[in-house]
């Protein structure tokens, strides 16, 4: 699981399919496919049931954002609408909670 560590935090699927290939000795080509996969399978149900969950990992929710009035950063004195959206809402599992209960925080700027 030590080889898990090397995924940079700001990762593509290319450093995951490489993590992968090595850890379980496969070709990085069927890693990045497998990954791909499991991608569009997560978003196709995404889009279909309006959530996913991952056991021991957490639940995705599409949830609509309502429109609101905001202001505009260059010229804070102007309003702007913002119209409704579609956003996703993560919830983490009672698990990854605990799991990260010694997780190294990233302290803001």
């Amino acid at each position: 699981m030590s080889s898990v560590n090397n995924i940079p935090s700001t990762s593509t699927r290319r450093d995951i399919s490489m993590v992968i290939s090595k850890t379980h000795h496969i070709p990085q080509s069927l890693a990045y496919q497998i990954i791909d996969t499991t991608f569009e399978a997560l978003l196709a149900n995404l889009v279909e049931n309006g959530h996913v969950e991952l056991r021991g990992f957490g639940v995705f929710e599409i949830v609509e954002r309502k429109g609101r009035k905001g202001r505009n950063p260059k010229k804070p004195e102007q309003e702007v609408w913002i119209p409704a959206r579609k956003s996703i809402k993560f919830k983490a599992s009672r698990l990854l909670r605990n799991d990260l209960q010694d997780a190294k925080v990233v302290s803001e700027k």
